[in-house]
C-alpha cells in the first residue's frame, strides 16, 4: 500500500471510527425515550444527482493524492461500487457546524459547467471534507508540469486556449453572483481542472471567504494587494487569472523560488517571441499572433494597481475573440496629457483617453481612410475607433437611425480617431454570404438608401457621402442597415479608388451625390447576386461587378446574375425589380442616375413597405366607418 493510499485510510478511518463511537455512546437503552441527542456527523449530499456512498465505500476505495493545497489536501477515490469522486480535506480550516453549513449551501448554489460542482460535504469537529465530480484529466498543474516536474504531457496551443477560456466562463460566472459581489480567492493552475472537452474548471471556490488568510501572504501567485492586507477581491481574482494565463503560454509554474511575473515584464517585447513562450507549442509561427495577444492581456491582468486591471467580463470576450482565432491588433500610442477625448453628447461621456488606449482592439477592416478596431473597455462599453488623416465637426451632428452616429473625436499632430457605436452584427461585407433570406437583404438596402439620402439633405443639400461601399454598412439590432465613414472623403486630396467608384470620380479625383447613388447600385448587385465588388470570369479575368453585369444579357440575369441561395418563385421578381434599380444606379453619364430619396420609394416598393401600409390605411378608414 502507497504512503498516499495510507494516508487516505487512515483518514477516512478516523471519520469512521467518529461515526461508531458516536452510535456506541448514544444508543437508546435504559434512557428515557423523550431525550434529545446531538446530532450524528454524517455525509451530507447537495442534490439529487449527486452519486451516494457511505464512508465504508470510502474506506474500501482506491485512492489517489492529487496534490497538497492551501487549504488542505485533495484525493481521488475510485470507490468499489463503480463512483469516482475528488475529496477534498479541509484540515487548515477552523470553524463552528453553524458557519461551515452556510458556506456549504452558498457553493452548492453555484452551477455553471466550468465551475466544478460540489457533490456533498462532511462536517465534523475535527474533519471536514467536500466532495466533487471526479475528472479524469486531472489538473492543468498536473498537465503543465507533471507531479514531480518531469514526464510533462504534450499540450497543445488549442488546449491551452480552452483552458484559458473555460477558466474566463467560470471566473466571469463567480463574479456575477450575490450581487456581483462573489470572490473565488484562490485561483491557480493545480485548482483548475479540465473536462472532458479540454476546457477549464475551477475549484476550490469561496475557501478564503471562510477562514483568516494570513497564511498566504507568501504565495508567489497571489496580488501584491493581498499580500499586504490579507484580503482578496475580484481584481485579485484577475491577477490570479494572469498568472494562469503566463503559466498556459511559458510553461513555468508560479511559486516560492520564481516570481513569473517580475520575469516576463523583465523581458523586452520584441524578444518574447524567443524568450517567454513554451518552444515547444511555439513551434507552429501561425498561432504567433494569438500567442502575443494572450501574453497581452495576461500583463494587464498582472498589473501592479488593481483599477489598471481589466474585468473578467471584459478578459472573457477578448479571450474568446482569439480562440476563434480572430487577426487582432491592439491600439498602442503616447498619450499627451494635453489631448482629450471631444464627445458630441454629454450622454456619451463614461471613458477617457487613457482608458481607451489601454483597451484591448480586434481590427475590424483596413478601409479607404485609416484602420477600423473594435474596442472593448474595462468597463464593457464597445466602440468602433477610426484612425484617420483628417476630420469635419459637421459629422458629429448627423442624427439619423441608419447613420452610424459619432460619439466623440480626437485630434493630435500625430493622432486622429473618431469614435462610433459598435454594431455586433458586424458589416454587410462581412455577412453577405453568410445571408440566405431575401427579406433581410431587402431590409439591408432600404435602411443604407434611408441614411443615404438623409445626408444628401444636410449642409444645404450638398454634403457627399463619399465611400459608400458593403464594409462600410453595417446591421443594427433590427437588421436595418446604418452607414459609416461620413464625409471622410472630402477632407483629402489623394483618394484611394476602389471598384465601387463612378467613371467620373478616376477621372477628377472628386465624389458627388452621383457618384454617391453609383457606389450605392455596386452595393445593390452585390445584395442581389451574392458576389463581391470585384470578380473572376470564367476566362480568369479579374473585373469589377459592374463590367461583368454589362457583359451578361438581360434574358440571362436570372440564371447568370441572381443569387440562387435566395432565389424563388416568389421573390424572383422583386430581385429583377432591384437589379434593375440598381442598373439605373450605375449608368455612365451621372445625370441620368436617380435621386437618393427616389431610390429610397422604389426600394420600399420593391420590399411592400407601401403596399402595406397602403393596406393598414384601408383597415383603418373601414373601421372608422
Amino acid at each position: 500500500m502507497s504512503r498516499n493510499y495510507d494516508n487516505w485510510e487512515r483518514l477516512v478511518a478516523a471519520v469512521l471510527r467518529k461515526e461508531q463511537l458516536w452510535q456506541l455512546f448514544h444508543e437508546d437503552s435504559r434512557k428515557p425515550p423523550v431525550q434529545v441527542h446531538p446530532v450524528q456527523p454524517k455525509l451530507v449530499f447537495v442534490s439529487d444527482s449527486s452519486p451516494v456512498f457511505d464512508f465504508e465505500d470510502l474506506l474500501g476505495a482506491s485512492a489517489k493524492l492529487l496534490g497538497h493545497g492551501t487549504f488542505g489536501s485533495t484525493y481521488s477515490a475510485a470507490m468499489d461500487n463503480g463512483i469516482t469522486v475528488m475529496v477534498k480535506e479541509l484540515n487548515m480550516l477552523s470553524m463552528s457546524e453553524v458557519k461551515f453549513k452556510r458556506h456549504m449551501e452558498l457553493v452548492q448554489h453555484i452551477r455553471h459547467k466550468n465551475v466544478v460542482e460540489l457533490r456533498g460535504y462532511f462536517y465534523s469537529k475535527d474533519e471536514k471534507l467536500m466532495f466533487y465530480d471526479h475528472y479524469s484529466n486531472g489538473s492543468v498543474s498536473t498537465l503543465l508540469h507533471g507531479i514531480t516536474g518531469e514526464n510533462k504531457a504534450n499540450v497543445n496551443w488549442e488546449t491551452r486556449k480552452r483552458i484559458a477560456v473555460g477558466v474566463a466562463r467560470g471566473i466571469a460566472y463567480i463574479h456575477t453572483q450575490c450581487g456581483a459581489k462573489l470572490v473565488h480567492g484562490n485561483i491557480k493552475a493545480s485548482n483548475v481542472f479540465l473536462d472532458s472537452q479540454q476546457y477549464g474548471c475551477v475549484s476550490d471556490f469561496g475557501f478564503t471567504n471562510m477562514t483568516p488568510i494570513t497564511f498566504l501572504n507568501t504565495a508567489r501567485y497571489h496580488a501584491p494587494e493581498v499580500k499586504n492586507s490579507f484580503s482578496v477581491s475580484q481584481s485579485s481574482d484577475v491577477y490570479n487569472f494572469g498568472i494562469l494565463l503566463l503559466e498556459l503560454l511559458t510553461r513555468k509554474s508560479s511559486n516560492q523560488d520564481f516570481d513569473i511575473v517580475m520575469w516576463v515584464n523583465s523581458v523586452k517585447r520584441k524578444e518574447w517571441t524567443t524568450k517567454v513562450f513554451d518552444v515547444d507549442v511555439f513551434k507552429n509561427p501561425a498561432i504567433e499572433d494569438q500567442m502575443v495577444k494572450m501574453l497581452q492581456i495576461g500583463i494587464r491582468c498582472v498589473a501592479r494597481a488593481p483599477k489598471k486591471r481589466p474585468k473578467m467580463s471584459a478578459i472573457l470576450k477578448i479571450i474568446e475573440d482569439i480562440s476563434t482565432m480572430n487577426t487582432k491588433n491592439y491600439i498602442s500610442t503616447t498619450v499627451n496629457q494635453n489631448n482629450k477625448l471631444v464627445f458630441f453628447d454629454d450622454l456619451d461621456r463614461g471613458f477617457d483617453l487613457e482608458e481607451l488606449f489601454g483597451s484591448s482592439a480586434e481590427i475590424l477592416g483596413k478601409g479607404t481612410f485609416g484602420t477600423s478596431y473594435k474596442v472593448v473597455l474595462d468597463n464593457e462599453i464597445l466602440f468602433v475607433v477610426k484612425r484617420m488623416k483628417q476630420y469635419i465637426e459637421l459629422i458629429g451632428k448627423l442624427r439619423h437611425d441608419n447613420v452610424s452616429k459619432l460619439k466623440a473625436y480626437f485630434y493630435s499632430n500625430d493622432e486622429q480617431l473618431l469614435v462610433y457605436d459598435y454594431y455586433i452584427r458586424g458589416s454587410v461585407s462581412t455577412i453577405l454570404h453568410e445571408r440566405s433570406c431575401w427579406e433581410d437583404r431587402v431590409r439591408v438596402a432600404v435602411g443604407a438608401a434611408k441614411g443615404i439620402a438623409y445626408i444628401h439633405r444636410q449642409d444645404g443639400v450638398k454634403l457627399v457621402h463619399g465611400n459608400i461601399k458593403a464594409s462600410n454598412i453595417f446591421l443594427n439590432s433590427q437588421q436595418y442597415s446604418c452607414v459609416t465613414d461620413v464625409g471622410l472623403s472630402m477632407l483629402t486630396s489623394q483618394m484611394t479608388l476602389t471598384d465601387y467608384h463612378a467613371l467620373e470620380v478616376t477621372h477628377t479625383n472628386t465624389v458627388s451625390q452621383a457618384s454617391d447613388v453609383y457606389s450605392f447600385g455596386v452595393v445593390l448587385i452585390e445584395l442581389v447576386s451574392g458576389k463581391t465588388s470585384q470578380i473572376t470570369t470564367y476566362d480568369g479575368k479579374i473585373v469589377s461587378l459592374v463590367t461583368w453585369i454589362h457583359s451578361t444579357i438581360r434574358e440571362e440575369w436570372t440564371n447568370e446574375v441572381l443569387d440562387i441561395k435566395i432565389l424563388n418563385n416568389e421573390n424572383e421578381k422583386g430581385m429583377v425589380q432591384l437589379l434593375q434599380l440598381a442598373m439605373r444606379c450605375v449608368v455612365i453619364n451621372f445625370e441620368d442616375r436617380p435621386k437618393m430619396s427616389e431610390v429610397v420609394g422604389i426600394l420600399e416598393e420593391i420590399s411592400g413597405i407601401n403596399t402595406r401600409l397602403e393596406h393598414l390605411l384601408a383597415m383603418l378608414t373601414l373601421h372608422n366607418e
